[in-house]
């Protein structure tokens, strides 16, 4: 029953008629309500797909809380920790099992410069768009993604896709 309901608030976010620009920083989103808050929080993984995908945010849901958070200085800067520690860790001589994750270090070492981009960007007081963010974030968890060691597809297409989103 909880699921269910859940799914259908989360299809309620997803309206296409355009009321709502998501990268509009004049528009209201009002506080969202503590449900919709840990909504957004379970479901993180969810909302970026949902985001990356257009969705348009309606204030008080938790797609709305969502895209809150993600835009937040606060976490804008965390992401762009993560990425340094990335660059950090493709330096580093620890591999195997000692290093701090298996990141794929030739990829993120020739893409230094896009890297360093967007975290500029990132760490800027200038608006970003969440589908920029939301794209980051599904490029950092994602395993068998071109981040990590095993993954597929082009890490340098990838960070350019998040700067073009941005």
């Amino acid at each position: 029953m909880r699921q269910k309901q859940f799914q259908q608030d989360i299809n309620q976010d997803i309206i296409l008629d355009g009321s709502f620009d998501i990268a509009a920083q004049e528009q209201d989103m009002g506080r969202p309500s503590l449900a919709a808050r840990l909504r957004a929080h379970l479901f993180a993984s969810r909302l970026d797909r949902e985001v990356d995908a257009g969705a348009v945010v309606v204030p008080g849901t938790p797609l709305a809380a969502h895209v809150a958070r993600i835009t937040a200085m606060r976490h804008r800067h965390t992401l762009a920790c993560g990425l340094r520690r990335a660059v950090d860790a493709a330096g580093s001589t620890r591999r195997g099992v000692g290093a701090p994750f298996p990141i794929h270090s030739d990829r993120v070492q020739g893409c230094r410069s896009e890297i360093d981009h967007i975290t500029l960007l990132l760490q800027s007081p200038r608006p970003v768009h969440p589908r920029g963010i939301a794209r980051l974030r599904m490029l950092l968890t994602d395993g068998t993604g071109p981040l990590y060691d095993g993954g597929s597809g082009s890490l340098a297409a990838a960070l350019r896709a998040v700067v073009a989103a941005l």
